[in-house]
């Protein structure tokens, strides 16, 4: 690797480390619910809360997530993908701020709501990889955000083992303006300027990246791509119809199924409901030392999706799908045939499985369906269309983690992870026979995909 191939591979890691900065703070937020109802139940705590105010406590980020999606959404096509993330860092600040001083439930639940509207600004993320980075790195770095997300909860685990709630909150304080003000040295998409008919901005983003040494796609002068790599197909001209076309709704369909896939897995509430699982369990090891091992293997599961990039990501889905399966299905089998014995034997054992269920998520179930709404719309309406289709994610996220306790009341631990166990093993179905494959493959190749067989002929596209 010579000089110039160094630099343009260093300006590359610099902007997505900037640009999935945030997801180190949303990370932490994941498990600073469970930190702050933990010590919200110490006797000595001035807040007292019932299992609906908890419940709330706990879900309500992810039913306001939509609403911060949306209009994360529309500003990513309106402004930019990366003063979208920077915006989205304002009301960040503020959640950790409201909660730093917060005295009462309702305090609580305003920092808890305001933290809910950056939820959606990883689709940003995936957008901007998607469209500035070649395509044999795209999936290296779109593994940033899962990987971030890791070390913000690995982050907040350590500190919740030293630290009181103020003091944690005013590091993810201080994080949350260190993200806002590395954005500034991040140029902007020059496929999104060149959209908006910003072609003199376009060519400057151009030549700073000046990819031409390590991407063959680019020409020699200022780095732009070649035809192909527009991420509209011939013909289509205007936004609004565009919605119309199967390169939009069939994506969106497909996406939409597979965030039921995922929310219903149960990898979402392991992580939310790290304490009560353990409980359920009847684990005998400390809640902190569980949640902490939960916490390293995200991270590893997020290195672990880094390292396969290389990987299908059929494949990548499939694997992991019937390793979480085989997890959940160990877990239940032991439950069942222990339940009524005093001292089980081997009961570490469910701590492994545990972690290798979420080992295993975060290498499949996880990332993917969120970096695949950022690969799959036309770029004219990809902010939007991800604000709309994560919507619904986020919508199927508040409901399982919000009703979670409750149907574990109803119907048992058993049956809830028996559930789950089903649909980590519809995910093995819905990769071999509904999911598009992405890996290496440009923005117009993929939208080719989702045409009829005789309009991907005239397109020379061979799938």
């Amino acid at each position: 690797m010579n000089l110039a191939q160094l630099k343009c591979h260093l300006k590359l890691l610099f902007c997505s480390v900037s640009m999935c900065f945030a997801d180190i703070i949303i990370g932490g937020s994941y498990v600073y619910s469970s930190t702050l109802l933990t010590q919200l139940r110490e006797p000595s705590s001035n807040i007292k809360l019932n299992i609906e105010q908890e419940s709330w406590i706990t879900s309500i980020q992810m039913l306001l997530a939509p609403v911060g999606l949306i209009i994360t959404g529309i500003l990513a096509d309106k402004i930019g993908r990366k003063k979208a993330i920077q915006i989205s860092f304002m009301p960040m600040i503020l959640s950790w701020l409201t909660l730093m001083f917060a005295n009462s439930f309702t305090t609580i639940m305003i920092g808890k709501i305001l933290l809910g509207f950056p939820f959606g600004v990883s689709s940003c993320m995936c957008l901007y990889i998607a469209e500035v980075f070649p395509v044999h790195l795209r999936a290296l770095h779109t593994a940033w955000p899962t990987l971030f997300v890791g070390i913000g909860m690995l982050l907040e685990c350590v500190l919740s083992m030293y630290f009181r709630l103020q003091t944690i909150t005013g590091v993810l304080t201080v994080m949350s303006v260190g993200g806002f003000i590395m954005l500034c040295w991040v140029p902007e998409s020059s496929k999104w300027l060149r959209s908006k008919g910003r072609d003199e901005e376009a060519d400057k983003a151009d030549a700073w990246f000046d990819l031409g040494h390590i991407d063959t796609t680019c020409d020699r002068f200022g780095g732009r791509n070649l035809p192909g790599e527009s991420g509209n197909l011939p013909g289509q001209k205007s936004c609004w119809s565009l919605y119309a076309q199967p390169t939009v709704w069939k994506p969106a369909l497909i996406t939409m199924t597979f965030f039921v896939c995922q929310h219903c897995s149960g990898v979402y509430v392991m992580m939310f409901y790290k304490a009560d699982v353990i409980r359920d369990f009847q684990l005998p090891w400390n809640d902190v030392t569980v949640a902490v091992f939960l916490a390293a293997a995200r991270v590893l599961g997020g290195i672990g999706f880094g390292i396969l990039h290389h990987v299908k990501r059929r494949t990548m889905l499939a694997v992991s799908s019937a390793l979480m399966t085989a997890s959940l299905a160990f877990i239940i089998a032991y439950i069942s045939v222990f339940r009524n014995v005093e001292h089980p034997p081997y009961v570490s054992t469910l701590v492994v499985a545990l972690v290798a269920f979420m080992f295993f998520g975060l290498t499949g179930i996880v990332p993917l369906p969120w970096i695949l709404c950022g690969e799959v719309f036309p770029i004219t309406i990809a902010g939007a269309m991800n604000g709309y289709v994560q919507t619904f994610g986020y919508i199927l996220w508040f409901l399982v983690v919000k009703m979670y306790p409750l149907l574990v009341l109803r119907f048992g631990i058993l049956c809830i992870w028996s559930i789950f166990t089903i649909f980590c093993g519809l995910n093995i179905l819905f990769a071999i026979f509904i999911m598009p494959e992405t890996k290496g493959k440009s923005l117009d190749e993929i939208l080719s995909y989702f045409e009829s067989e005789n309009k991907r002929k005239k397109l020379n596209y061979v799938p």
